[in-house]
């Protein structure tokens, strides 16, 4: 071997032996670093378990899952939902999100409990005059009724048939008295779901929040 070529190979080899260190090095940082979990969950016997993976049939009963290293829990998996139990809870929700809107709603409207009093009288008292008008309107469909009575009765006592003109306004005059009847029944429903739902707004303002829980999140089965 020349002198030249052993002079090559001095400097080639440590140079390609010291880039395949570089090399090494560069692939071993930059390679992803996989976390190791692990699996928590309750038995059949009601014991708690822990391992790198589930056993089959397990996870729609719910599980934790943990950090490998330290064992602090990195996410709750919660048991899946029947389908009733998932019914009720768009139900909860449903109502949570009523009650809030109902809240934000008295918290805008009123300042102070008097308030909720002077609004509940207002209110009280324009179906008060609701009620009056309709007792006058049926006052006076009564005595129309009355009166048709007495023709379609004198028509009979003179052995003529009643007019088709007058039965029509009979049953005319019939219909009236029921249709303001069924609204006086009404008002006096209104009344006392008004009293009702005053009462409720009072008790949100008092507390100020909604008794109801939203429900935990869940997976559907």
């Amino acid at each position: 071997m020349t002198g030249q070529n052993r002079r090559w190979q001095r400097h080639w080899w440590p140079g390609r032996a010291w880039s395949g260190v570089l090399l090494l090095i560069a692939l071993l940082v930059t390679a992803p670093v996989q976390a190791k979990v692990l699996y928590r969950w309750v038995n059949d016997q009601g014991a708690t378990e822990t391992s790198h993976a589930l056993p089959p049939g397990f996870a729609h009963r719910g599980y934790e899952i943990l950090d490998g290293g330290t064992m602090r829990v990195i996410k709750i998996v919660p048991p899946e939902m029947s389908d009733k139990e998932y019914k009720d809870k768009l139900e909860r929700e449903k109502a949570l999100a009523e009650c809030e809107r109902a809240l934000d709603r008295v918290n805008f409207l009123y300042e102070t409990l008097e308030d909720i009093d002077k609004a509940e009288t207002a209110a009280l008292r324009q179906l008060e005059v609701r009620v009056q008008n309709a007792q006058q309107n049926l006052t006076q469909a009564r005595r129309n009724l009355a009166d048709l009575e007495s023709e379609a009765a004198r028509q009979e006592r003179q052995g003529s048939t009643v007019s088709k003109d007058l039965l029509a306004e009979l049953e005319k005059s019939n219909s009236q008295i029921a249709s303001v009847e069924r609204e006086l029944r009404q008002r006096a429903s209104d009344k006392e779901k008004m009293k009702l739902d005053y009462e409720e707004e009072r008790r949100m303002f008092k507390e100020g929040s909604c008794k109801l829980e939203a429900p935990e999140t869940v997976v559907r089965r």
